[in-house]
């Protein structure tokens, strides 16, 4: 395990590491993602981390260290990332976003959820509640197989994520597999006309996977046949749990829960909740028929029973539209945005984040890219009315923290620096080891003519980030201030091995050579920075302040 030194953060790369090595909690990987919170399981590892580049948390999903020298599984993890990738935007998945390889590993980057598994409500739903969860599950698995024809392989309540206002989205497509085409096997199967997957073997987990109270007795057969019909009968499962809080069979042998679901008849759930619909009951045995034929063959069908059951007994047909987050063209329109920010095309920039705030509005980080490119257009007003919009919408201490440095920075533009620091102190209250929040902080201070104060807070922000350059070259300009000539040379150079193409670092780095009499030196650093800038006033004063000196 990385180790933090010093209550520094440490940034990972694969260059130089060990093959498989882990993350702590505080590592920043590919100088990208901040990792938050570490999960093991027996098979795999779960990293809650803050994406730095598109300011939002993410989680990172990864095997254990024991499958490492397993081609086939490395293969076999990939393939079903890329399959989870294919599935896309809903909002009843979790969306994968990305397949990215750390140290040697192949990581998921997914969407985070801000709730928690469904299991923890189980045996505390009523029955709309249960078949609200019911018919979201239905409508994410619906388009699952739509868009990229997959079985999920392992539903069950603790892969079906709540979010705080109760939306329900699907996650784990960890043991997903491709449904083979149709029309590969309507010889075969010309009676169902659904596409099957035969498996080879009977219970080897590496085919079948699945966890065993949710497993389909298909699935537990030497030649059985799985297609939709087999997660249909694990949805089965968890619609029994959510209407009488238990599951149909239990035991605490493998060997009895494999013959339960494959030979047992189902017991009744009106046995163990009376007041249960009678048609509820229908739809639950219907999903838990042993033979797959006499199941629900699509999940759009069974959406329809659930929602003729919820109108005849909970209250009307299940309406809500969660808002479907484009996330691929609100993140296209951010890119773009930030694209433009960087080559001083700010009103271009501006243009583009009212661009992703349109396709997605409920983004605190859309609100935070729309007041950047007001404050740097001297729109404050505006600007300020865009934090307080994304105020609103913050959930994530992260975010909080970066709307008060927003505002500080507006209050700074403005003039107001007793405001400004309120601000940043807000900020520092959610995240007190920003390195953002320390250097804006310091600039504010130094500002004001308080060097040393300053030279605190940009300390500060160092120690929190090692990378930071411009913090670097901030605590250079305090140190020079003091006239500690040499301490601040060496703050420059640290500046500039993070950054080399900083103009101001090397006329700064000049300034210092030549106030310790090196004009010479000096001179080749001040060339060195017209190259950048040919403009940079200090630079060219410096130059001609070294060039008579060595006359």
């Amino acid at each position: 395990m990385f180790r933090r030194m010093f209550g520094k953060k440490k940034h990972l790369t694969a260059r130089g590491a060990e093959l498989g090595r882990e993350f702590s909690v505080g590592d920043v990987v590919e100088q990208r993602y901040e990792i938050e919170k570490t999960r093991r399981g027996y098979m795999g590892i779960v990293y809650v981390a803050y994406d730095r580049q598109r300011r939002r948390q993410v989680v990172l999903k990864t095997f254990q260290n024991k499958f490492l020298w397993d081609e086939e599984a490395i293969n076999r993890f990939k393939t079903e990332a890329e399959l989870w990738m294919r599935i896309g935007s809903h909002p009843n998945i979790v969306r994968a976003y990305d397949l990215r390889t750390f140290m040697g590993k192949p990581h998921v980057v997914a969407e985070y959820v801000h709730g928690g598994p469904l299991r923890t409500l189980i045996g505390h739903l009523e029955l709309q509640e249960a078949l609200d969860y019911a018919i979201q599950i239905c409508r994410g698995m619906t388009h699952a197989v739509d868009q990229a024809n997959i079985l999920h392989r392992d539903l069950k309540p603790d892969n079906i994520m709540v979010t705080l206002d109760g939306q329900a989205k699907v996650t784990d497509f960890g043991l997903a597999r491709v449904l083979p085409n149709m029309l590969q096997w309507a010889a075969r199967d010309r009676a169902r006309q659904r596409p099957v997957l035969r498996l080879r073997s009977t219970i080897a987990k590496d085919l079948i996977g699945g966890t065993l109270p949710y497993m389909a007795p298909e699935l537990l057969e030497e030649t059985g046949f799985v297609g939709t019909w087999t997660d249909i009968y694990a949805f089965g499962v968890m619609l029994y749990e959510f209407f009488t809080g238990r599951l149909p069979f239990d035991s605490m042998r493998d060997e009895s829960l494999i013959r339960m679901h494959r030979t047992a008849p189902v017991p009744d759930p009106r046995h163990i909740k009376g007041k249960l619909p009678t048609d509820a009951s229908v739809i639950v045995l219907r999903c838990l028929a042993k033979r797959p034929t006499d199941r629900y063959q699509s999940f759009a069908e069974l959406e329809d029973d659930l929602q003729a059951l919820r109108a005849a007994h909970a209250g009307g047909y299940y309406n809500k539209i969660w808002p479907e987050h484009n996330t691929a063209e609100r993140d296209r329109w951010t890119e773009i945005g930030r694209t433009h920010m960087d080559l001083g095309e700010y009103s271009e920039a501006l243009a583009s984040f009212r661009r992703a705030v349109a396709v997605d509005a409920d983004q605190a980080d859309s609100w935070a890219n729309l007041a950047r490119a007001r404050l740097k257009l001297w729109q404050y007003n505006e600007a300020m009315r865009d934090v307080n919009e994304g105020l609103r919408r913050a959930v994530r201490r992260d975010e909080f923290s970066q709307l008060y440095g927003l505002c500080g920075e507006i209050h700074s533009a403005m003039q107001m620096p007793p405001k400004a620091m309120e601000a940043y102190n807000q900020g520092l209250s959610y995240t007190p080891k920003s390195p953002y929040l320390w250097r804006a902080k310091g600039q504010l201070i130094q500002k004001m003519g308080m060097s040393r104060e300053a030279q605190e807070c940009f300390e500060k922000a160092i120690q929190y980030d090692k990378h930071d350059s411009q913090a670097w070259q901030l605590l250079g300009d305090c140190l020079r201030a003091q006239e500690r000539y040499k301490r601040a040379q060496e703050t420059y150079a640290e500046a500039l091995k993070l950054d080399p193409r900083s103009a101001e670092s090397w006329a700064r780095y000049g300034l210092c050579q030549l106030e310790q009499g090196y004009a010479k030196e000096a001179l080749l650093s001040f060339d060195a920075a017209l190259k950048l800038n040919p403009d940079l006033e200090e630079a060219l004063a410096g130059a001609r302040t070294a060039r008579q000196k060595l006359k």
